[in-house]
């Protein structure tokens, strides 16, 4: 499995900080901890790249509640199969339907900042 971090946000004026994340290799066994520090009304990304039947174990804790989705693009299209909007924390597991890349994706509603401290576990 390939760990991948990618971070989507305008930023203009303000700090942002968000665990760098190194590819690991296919099959890997290590855990990948991530922090987001996800400015009012933008988002923050953790994408992996599965192979159909492959899982992977999530958790997060967030400082205030925000959406939550892992998806992919198919096409112009964007697939959902999670979603819980408003939750603060998780701890579950996904496997994947088909090979694809798969985005875990945090949407800070509030005026606010919010931190997101999570682990990606094979």
């Amino acid at each position: 499995m390939r760990w991948s971090v990618s971070l989507v946000s305008v930023l203009v004026g303000v700090g942002l900080s968000a665990a760098a994340g190194a590819a690991s290799p296919e099959g890997s066994t290590v855990e990948k901890p991530f922090t987001h520090v996800i400015v009012a009304r933008q988002i923050a990304e953790e994408c992996v790249k599965l192979a159909a039947g492959q899982s992977i174990g999530y958790s997060f804790d967030a400082s205030a509640p925000v959406d939550f989705n892992i998806h992919f693009h198919r096409g112009n299209d964007v697939v959902y199969p999670v979603k819980a909007d408003q939750v603060q924390r998780r701890d579950d597991r996904f496997t994947a339907i088909i090979a694809q890349d798969y985005c875990l994706m945090w949407t800070n509603a509030t005026p606010d900042g919010v931190t997101v401290k999570g682990r990606l576990r094979p």
